[in-house]
C-alpha cells in the first residue's frame, strides 16, 4: 500500500499544469490558428486597434499575440508594437508573418517590461487560456502609463455563440463535460459584462466600457468545425480527448449533422460574438 501511494503521488507530481497545457498546446497548433481561427480574431483584432486609438509612434503591446495580428497591424498603423506570446511557436509564427514588427517569448502573468511604458495593451482571446487571470489584468496596470488604454476580447458565452452553443450541446447530450484536467479559472468567466467591469476596477482601472462584437466565422463545410476543435482549441480539445470513443463519435457525428443548419446559399455563417472591454489606467 505504501508503494501505491507513493507512485500515486508521483504521478500527481509531475501531472503537467493547465498553464503547461496550454503553453505546449498551442506551440504545437500555432502553424494551423490562421487557417481557422486566424479569421475571426483578424476581424476582432480591428475593433481592438479602433478602440485603442492610439497615436503614431505611441508604444503598444499586444499579450497573447498569437500568430501577431495585433502587434503587426498597430504596426503597419505607425505604433511601436510589440508581440508577447507564452508559446514559442506563436512568437515564430508571428515573426514569420510580421517580420517588421518585435515579438518575444513572455508571460502575462509575469510581463518582461518595466513599470509605466506602453501606452496601450491589447489581448485578443488571450484571457480566457491564463491560469491566474487576475495577476494578468495587474501586470497589464503595471507595465502602462497613467491614462493608458488596456483592450481586451474574450468569446462570448455559448448561449450567444452559435459555435460554442453547438459543442457544448454535443458533449453534454452524448458525453460529460466532468472529465479529469488540471485546475483551470472558467473558461466563460469574462464573457460576463459585469464581471469584467468588477475585475478592471479591482485592479485598478477606471472608465471601463463593455460592448458585444457581432463576430462571424465562414466555414467552408460542418467539416471545418471539427477541424477547429482540433487546430485551433486547447481545453476544448482536451476535454474531447477525455471522452470514450462512443461518445466521441457521437459528438462528431451530432456537430456535422447539426452544423447543416449554418449554411446560407452556397456557403456556412456562424454568428461568433465576443465581448470587448476597455478600460484606462488613471492618470
Amino acid at each position: 500500500m505504501r508503494e501505491g501511494h507513493c507512485l500515486k503521488n508521483i504521478t500527481e507530481i509531475h501531472e503537467p499544469t493547465f498553464k503547461q497545457y496550454e503553453l505546449s498546446g498551442w506551440s504545437g497548433k500555432a502553424k494551423f490558428y490562421h487557417d481557422y481561427a486566424g479569421e475571426i480574431t483578424r476581424e476582432a483584432v480591428q475593433f481592438l486597434m479602433a478602440a485603442a486609438d492610439f497615436a503614431p509612434e505611441s508604444r503598444l503591446l499586444d499579450v497573447a499575440c498569437g500568430p501577431g495580428y495585433g502587434a503587426g497591424y498597430a504596426t503597419q498603423r505607425g505604433a511601436h508594437a510589440i508581440g508577447v506570446d507564452l508559446a514559442p511557436g506563436m512568437v515564430a509564427e508571428a515573426s514569420r508573418n510580421f517580420p517588421g514588427t518585435e515579438f518575444r517569448e513572455g508571460d502575462a502573468e509575469a510581463l518582461p517590461f518595466d513599470d509605466n511604458i506602453f501606452d496601450t495593451v491589447t489581448c485578443a482571446f488571450g484571457l480566457m487560456h491564463f491560469a491566474d487571470p487576475d495577476r494578468a489584468i495587474a501586470e497589464v496596470f503595471r507595465v502602462l502609463k497613467p491614462g493608458g488604454r488596456y483592450i481586451f476580447a474574450v468569446w462570448s458565452a455559448p448561449d450567444k455563440h452559435d459555435f460554442f452553443g453547438l459543442v457544448m450541446r454535443a458533449i453534454e447530450t452524448f458525453g460529460t463535460l466532468a472529465v479529469s484536467l488540471p485546475p483551470a479559472p472558467p473558461f466563460f468567466r469574462f464573457s460576463d459584462h459585469q464581471e469584467c467591469e468588477r475585475a478592471l476596477v479591482a485592479a485598478g482601472f477606471r472608465a471601463v466600457e463593455v460592448k458585444e462584437l457581432p463576430l462571424q466565422w465562414q466555414p467552408q463545410s460542418p467539416a471545418d468545425l471539427l477541424a477547429f476543435l482540433e487546430k485551433s482549441s486547447v481545453r476544448m480539445a482536451m476535454i474531447l480527448e477525455k471522452q470514450t470513443p462512443e461518445a466521441l463519435a457521437k459528438i462528431h457525428r451530432y456537430i456535422l449533422e447539426s452544423g447543416q443548419q449554418y449554411q446560407r446559399d452556397a456557403a456556412y455563417r456562424l454568428n461568433w460574438p465576443a465581448v470587448m472591454a476597455v478600460a484606462s489606467k488613471p492618470d
